[in-house]
């Protein structure tokens, strides 16, 4: 098989699953194909499914040249956009996200759109001293030493691996902060990230406001519902550190750090409690500005045991 060229494939046989079936014949794990259906880069009948689509007697399978995946070269084709690096060493960088770039593309329909992903790979190719540079998980462009996600419209830093040893040590940090049983024990992971949010002062926000004042931190302890296709709801945990005023007395500026990592987690957390995001629109009003949330400091202990304090 040649992995440039588009594949087609008639299904015969009874029904089974369809990354199954794949791994089976085009001898890639099904976690690799998983990846391909997340990225809607399989067809069946010329429509986009789901990886535990059953095949049935003739459907027609249509993937996309897999040599794009297997060799990391779907990077190549990564909208262009320079960077903001603000922290680098041998083994990570801290970079800044602007407002409208996405973390990874949506799809692989999707690569026209700025990206961290495609940025980072374009500026570790430009770098002389990274030539035959090989990012971790280079082959699945969605990682390509991408530690975590800021939403398409929230502004702020980000770390990026660019070994696998250290991949994998920021995503234990993370993992860690995730499965740690109680606020005591996730404030103990050497991993905080603080956001500033400039939210609208709605008479029921202001009186939750009230309710907090001089008792903070607050902790935020509340389910979290994502607006996205196929929610998967997980209780988060977002502290309050302070309240501030604004010269808008219409909007009031919170000072945030999240103990949990779930999808919109302070833009719901924060829109449930009457204090929606200015510029949120999927959460609040639709604004004529852009959303005003940040993460603006990131702290954390390297695999060396240094203490890491970056801020805008």
């Amino acid at each position: 098989m040649n992995l440039k060229d588009k594949i087609s494939l008639t299904y015969s046989g009874s029904w089974v699953r369809i990354d199954k079936r794949l791994s089976d014949q085009i001898s890639f794990s099904r976690s690799f194909f998983g990846h391909l259906f997340d990225r809607w880069a399989v067809l069946v009948e010329w429509k986009t499914i789901k990886k535990s689509y059953k095949l049935k007697e003739w459907d027609l399978i249509e993937i996309e040249s897999l040599e794009r995946y297997v060799d990391g070269g779907v990077l190549d084709e990564c909208a262009k956009w320079d960077i903001d690096v603000r922290l680098e060493s041998d083994d990570y960088m801290v970079i800044y996200k602007p407002r409208g770039v996405i973390s990874h593309p949506n799809s692989v329909r999707d690569l026209q759109h700025p990206s961290v992903v495609g940025g980072v790979y374009r500026y570790m190719r430009s770098q002389e001293a990274h030539n035959g540079f090989d990012l971790p998980s280079m082959w699945n462009f969605v990682r390509a030493g991408l530690v975590h996600r800021l939403d398409k419209e929230t502004a702020g830093l980000m770390i990026i691996a660019k070994t696998e040893q250290w991949l994998a040590y920021f995503k234990g940090l993370f993992h860690q902060k995730s499965l740690a049983a109680s606020i005591a024990d996730k404030e103990n992971v050497p991993l905080t990230k603080k956001y500033q949010a400039v939210c609208h002062r709605t008479p029921q926000g202001q009186g939750f406001l009230n309710s907090i004042e001089g008792k903070l931190p607050h902790y935020i302890i509340d389910d979290v519902i994502p607006a996205v296709p196929y929610p998967v709801v997980k209780k988060g945990i977002t502290k309050i550190l302070s309240i501030l005023d604004t010269d808008n007395n219409e909007q009031v500026l919170l000072d945030i750090e999240i103990l949990t990592g779930r999808t919109h987690q302070i833009r719901y957390h924060l829109s449930k409690y009457k204090l929606p995001i200015v510029g949120d629109y999927v959460y609040g009003e639709e604004d004529e500005t852009y959303m005003h949330l940040r993460a603006y400091r990131l702290t954390f202990k390297d695999i060396d045991w240094k203490i890491i304090d970056i801020k805008i």
